[in-house]
């Protein structure tokens, strides 16, 4: 699977561009609303990424008088309303265009079947942002026409593409908000996370994922503020489609003949309200959710449903400390083998520092989704130069559902690359990543990661490590489903050189258990010059080595890729 370019080289680029161009605007820029509302958190343990459940009210803050000052950043899907004054900086629409020739002596990271081959990609690009007072967003679409020089039945049409727009139907009452995004990964699994994975066309997966939220949002002076709002969500998994002038899905099967994805699909309606109270409660802040998800898919998506209700107070005990308390009930359904029926109480007891506005820790202990777990979430600056990222989850979930959950715990930055839109920080889409496998089935997923990012005036140095555990907890019927982890650690280094050029170095190791490698680990390293030719020319070079070893394979697959471009903008 050849991407365009990798989210640390991407961001290198955008950054030598900006030396000779406006940047293009941000997308949904948060308003200052006299409005007592709040994010989901990412990660939260709640129903997450759906609308109103996506996750408790968020960042109250203790203010001087002692009262719970309830951030205006969010509310479900991002942004409650535009600025009330048109920003003047109307549309923006910048086509480009991108050449890439991609040369590698084992296009298949085979120890066996080495097979070299050189690719050229025709990346033709769009970035669009609008900033009005009635409509504000950014679209950032880049597909990807590949062509093998070797290997020509591995030509293929990749979709990336990430965009959100919030149009104002009525000012300050009625509001239509609009998410996409879509990617490619390998579905077998034991790739690098990040970087490029270069595989087999019937191994990689094309995820493409929609939602269109209208809701109405009314504020009761200072006792509160309430959302009703309906989502309809759309998305597709692919395998080995997208072939140019066709081809055949025989992807999705371990070495031994068990088939562990088949290609994923499922609309869905969501009805959901929200009530928060505001500044008139003090210390006191509370929140009720009623949130109903209806599935039409298939597999365990089949007629399933996703149903809660809600409510949650948080109370500030001084201006940095807050204790909160939720307790609720909800309703889950699956279709698989077996089938899940969930119906229970949900309760959740925690707490959050606040060691200044950008600068927090949240953590809880509760029931959901059948079982207890603990959730963490925290940013933390140190020094000003370093920021600390953390987060603790456990969900069930599906591939396709972490795909469009995806979209309402993120915004985009200015290039159109999704960060957390509550701590600002980049997140790696589930969808876009080859380290662990795709299966079709529904699974009880816990995920931590920490970063440790530092930032100078010209370099800007990046470790993170992360920990994922997939258990199956209901498989489609025709499929065999896999116990899935890994651990891996990385460290990404950028460095300007002048204004217009810039160099990214990176080394990743990872150890893995996936259903189309079994156990094994992966190691890659790269380097890449990133430089700005004229002011609307891009151009970059990157060298990147692999190597991996698992169960299914005697010795280690070596794997080298040369990797060089060119964009134009127009």
């Amino acid at each position: 699977m050849l991407a365009s370019r990798w989210f640390a080289l991407g961001t290198a680029l955008a950054l030598a561009s900006q030396a000779h161009a406006e940047p293009p605007l941000p997308l949904l820029s948060e308003p200052s609303l006299p409005v007592d509302a709040t994010a989901p958190e990412p990660g939260s343990g709640t129903t997450a990424g759906t609308g109103a459940a996506a996750g408790p009210f968020t960042l109250p803050q203790a203010a001087d008088s002692g009262t719970v000052r309830l951030d205006a950043a969010n509310f479900p899907y991002g942004v409650v309303a535009p600025p009330p004054e048109p920003s003047g900086r109307g549309w923006s629409i910048t086509p480009s265009l991108g050449l890439e020739l991609l040369a590698t002596d084992n296009l298949y990271q085979s120890h066996t079947n080495r097979r070299a081959d050189f690719v050229t990609s025709v990346v033709p690009g769009l970035l669009l942002s609008v900033d009005t007072s009635r409509l504000r967003g950014l679209l950032n679409y880049e597909p990807s026409i590949e062509f093998h020089v070797a290997r020509g039945e591995q030509n293929r049409v990749d979709q990336n593409f990430n965009g959100q727009v919030l149009a104002t139907v009525v000012p300050d009452s009625v509001f239509l908000d609009i998410r996409g995004a879509g990617a490619t990964q390998a579905a077998s699994g034991g790739y690098a996370p990040q970087g490029l994975a270069v595989t087999d066309r019937n191994n990689r997966v094309q995820t493409s994922s929609v939602q269109i939220s209208p809701y109405f949002v009314h504020r009761f002076g200072g006792l509160g503020t309430v959302q009703i709002g309906y989502a309809f969500q759309a998305v597709s998994q692919d395998i080995g489609g997208n072939g140019i002038g066709g081809g055949r899905d025989d992807g999705g099967f371990t070495p031994n003949g068990q088939r562990y994805f088949s290609d994923q699909d499922f609309t869905a309606h969501e009805f959901y309200a929200v009530g928060r109270t505001g500044e008139n409660f003090g210390p006191l802040a509370f929140q009720t959710r009623l949130d109903s998800t209806s599935y039409d898919g298939t597999g365990v998506l089949d007629g399933a449903y996703r149903r809660i209700a809600s409510v949650e107070a948080r109370y500030a005990v001084t201006r940095t400390i807050l204790a909160l308390v939720e307790g609720g009930y909800e309703g889950q359904r699956y279709r698989g083998v077996p089938g899940i029926e969930i119906s229970e109480p949900v309760w959740a007891v925690g707490g959050r520092l606040n060691f200044s506005p950008d600068s927090w820790i949240t953590a809880k202990y509760g029931h959901h989704d059948g079982f207890n777990s603990a959730t963490v979430d925290a940013v933390i600056g140190v020094g000003g130069r370093t920021q600390i990222f953390a987060n603790y989850a456990e969900r069930l979930t599906t591939n396709a559902q972490r795909a469009v959950d995806l979209l309402a715990a993120t915004t985009l930055d200015e290039q159109g690359n999704p960060v957390d839109s509550e701590t600002g920080a980049p997140t790696a889409q589930p969808f876009a990543d080859s380290f662990l496998g795709v299966q079709s089935n529904l699974f009880r997923v816990r995920r931590g990661a920490i970063s440790v990012s530092q930032t100078w005036p010209r370099d800007r140095i990046t470790l993170t490590l992360s920990r994922e555990d997939r258990q199956p907890v209901s498989v489609e019927a025709g499929t065999t489903a896999f116990s899935q982890r890994g651990t891996s650690g990385s460290l990404t280094w950028s460095h300007d050189l002048t204004p217009a050029t810039s160099t990214v170095g990176s080394v990743q190791y990872g150890r893995f258990n996936s259903p189309g490698s079994g156990r094994g680990d992966v190691f890659s390293a790269s380097a890449a010059l990133v430089t700005q030719l004229m002011p609307r020319l891009s151009a970059f070079a990157q060298y990147a080595l692999t190597t991996r070893g698992d169960d299914y394979a005697s010795g280690r697959a070596l794997q080298n890729v040369v990797l060089v471009g060119l964009r134009q903008t127009f």
